[in-house]
């Protein structure tokens, strides 16, 4: 039986417990209450943990914004261009409708002074709708189905630049009618396709 070297044991759901209470602290802090002492509290460890794993917050926050990837952009076949491209809208609409999806708007300020902050928030949100899209756009071609009318990345920008600026609603306390906003981008959406 083979030994097990000398040390600390490992504690495999130590990081994720450390990256939910990130996702806490952003909820009830915001960004800038954001701190490696907040999260080690919120997380039931000590602030030594915490920087074994991540050296500054920024790298910490990093970490823990890359697993919104799947939130924004899950893995979608509906059997249809047009249900794949709803899904899609759902699933960033509904997501930008929760506590942590909420603080996403106050994050593209941040974005706008930090390139690297910028450049995560690009490969978590833009980079995966992208490739997603284009899978769509190769499933419809084999389907024969008709898909947008303009270029894709245009229309692509287009409802999301319009998803988030909705979003962005909640930073003046106005509240996000979800199911509205949903029918009405899938409709703006469908408007686009084979027009």
């Amino acid at each position: 039986m083979p030994s097990r070297a000398p040390g600390r044991p490992v504690n495999l759901r130590l990081k994720d417990n450390i990256l939910a209470a990130i996702a806490r602290v952003l909820v009830e802090e915001g960004y800038q209450g954001l701190t490696i002492s907040r999260v080690a509290k919120a997380a039931g460890v000590s602030t030594a943990t915490v920087y074994r794993r991540w050296p500054t917050k920024q790298a910490m926050f990093f970490d823990a914004i890359r697993l919104w990837r799947d939130d924004l952009t899950p893995q979608i076949d509906t059997g249809s261009f047009a249900g794949d491209v709803d899904a899609l809208i759902a699933a960033r609409v509904r997501f930008l409708a929760t506590p942590l999806g909420r603080t996403y708007g106050t994050l593209l300020g941040e974005a706008v002074h930090d390139p690297e902050f910028g450049q995560v928030l690009w490969e978590t949100s833009v980079v995966p709708a992208r490739a997603q899209m284009a899978q769509f756009l190769e499933r419809a071609s084999r389907r024969g189905e008709n898909v947008f009318c303009q270029d894709p990345d245009t229309v692509l920008d287009m409802l999301l630049s319009t998803i988030h600026f909705r979003a962005m609603n909640m930073l003046g306390r106005e509240s996000m009618n979800t199911e509205k906003n949903l029918q009405e981008i899938q409709s703006l959406a469908h408007c686009l396709i084979s027009c």
